[in-house]
């Protein structure tokens, strides 16, 4: 599991502990580690020396994957063996009253994009999850 912006702090210390009981490798991601890709951060990949071209790393294709090299904002990304795994683990989450907006999980496409291209995705899916929810709410009011 990956954390983001989490080191050092009270939630930090809960999903690590979260996450160390169900079995994950807990990772505080520096943010001079943004530009390593998902996989090498997960150890799925080795780190490549040469630098891997920006279409492979960028994620989403606007121009603003180069302009943004950090974030602020507390994120998760887990690599999961199963579903199940998931389920205890936003349950325990829940139970233990830990709220982090943006999470996500570890894909074949996604592992090779570099930190900050992922929280620039999750952020807009999260952003666009939202606003259809509130949009839901307005309707039924």
């Amino acid at each position: 599991m990956l954390c983001y912006n989490l080191k050092g702090t009270k939630k930090g210390r809960k999903i690590g502990m979260l996450g160390s009981f169900l079995g994950f490798r807990v990772k505080y991601v520096e943010k001079e580690e943004y530009s390593k890709t998902i996989g090498v951060l997960t150890g799925l990949k080795e780190e490549v020396t040469e630098e891997a071209s920006v279409e492979e790393t960028s994620g989403t294709d606007n121009a603003k994957n180069e302009e943004m090299t950090d974030f602020e904002e507390e994120m998760i990304v887990m690599l999961l063996a199963d579903n199940q795994t998931l389920d205890k683990l936003l349950f325990q989450m829940r139970k233990e009253k830990v709220q982090i907006p943006l999470k996500a999980i570890v894909t074949a496409k996604n592992q090779n994009w570099t930190s900050t291209a992922l929280y620039k995705e999750v952020k807009r899916e999260h952003e666009s999850m939202t606003k259809a929810e509130q949009a839901g709410k307005k309707k039924e009011e």
